[in-house]
């Protein structure tokens, strides 16, 4: 899971939109929640391209489940590969887990806001030595805040994250969304910061397209920038589906 950030900076798309949504295929996430007893099941193949090293997740399932109208649980998990100058190496990568709750309502009170408690670590040692899992658990505590602006809809998310024997860190992104060729166009700034360390900021642009009743197409390409590393692409391919 990326580490933490710290930016936020104003986005603005001009466009006729529709309430959009964060989470897949963007980075950050939004307070909205499935609906009693809903599915929202996200189905995709991620990955990272830079400097001679390929990282994929594939599958990656995010898994969600409504609980009244304003809790949502939460599982996500993914089969990890990497490529690099000594071949392909594969295994579990982390499992999250996480419970959304949102305490305020676009409809009664001009935004949405709610707060999602998350815990992470990696359940196979082999995944750790082959350095596809985090070492440490992890506890992550997001913020996350959407409302209307006038022609369209945007949002903000910002966490703490607590890394067991290993320095914390902060994350940030905003993202903004309009109706376009039928379904929904997204974009993002998205940037982590550990603790005494740089921070290295993802700019995103996807869409959301419905394909069939209560099936969505999910997908984004974008830039990660910052820190020692190089630049590298990230992309993420998949399908939503609501029941």
């Amino acid at each position: 899971m990326a580490r933490a950030t710290r930016i936020a900076v104003a986005l603005l798309l001009s466009a006729v939109a529709a309430q959009a949504e964060a989470g897949p295929p963007l980075i950050t996430n939004d307070p909205d929640t499935p609906g009693p007893g809903v599915w929202e099941i996200n189905l995709a193949a991620t990955g990272i391209s830079g400097a001679g090293v390929l990282g994929l997740d594939a599958p990656d399932l995010d898994l969600n489940r409504g609980v009244g109208e304003r809790v949502q649980l939460s599982m996500h998990a993914a089969w990890a590969h990497e490529r690099d100058g000594n071949g392909w190496r594969s295994g579990l990568g982390d499992v999250e887990f996480g419970v959304r709750y949102r305490f305020m309502d676009a409809e009664t009170s001009g935004m949405s806001l709610a707060i999602q408690p998350l815990y992470t670590r990696s359940w196979s040692a082999a995944a750790r030595r082959r350095g596809l899992a985090s070492e440490h658990p992890e506890w992550v505590v997001p913020v996350q805040l959407a409302r209307p602006f006038g022609a369209f809809n945007a949002g903000l998310e910002v966490s703490r994250h607590f890394i067991t024997s290993e320095p914390d860190a902060w994350q940030a992104g905003v993202f903004a969304g309009h109706d376009c060729w039928g379904g929904e166009c997204l974009a993002e700034i998205n940037s982590t910061r550990v603790d005494h360390a740089g921070a290295r900021t993802t700019f995103n642009l996807g869409n959301r397209h419905p394909i069939a009743d209560g099936v969505d197409f999910l997908g984004s390409v974008g830039r990660q920038y910052g820190g020692r590393e190089a630049a590298a692409t990230v992309f993420y391919v998949g399908v939503q589906i609501i029941r």
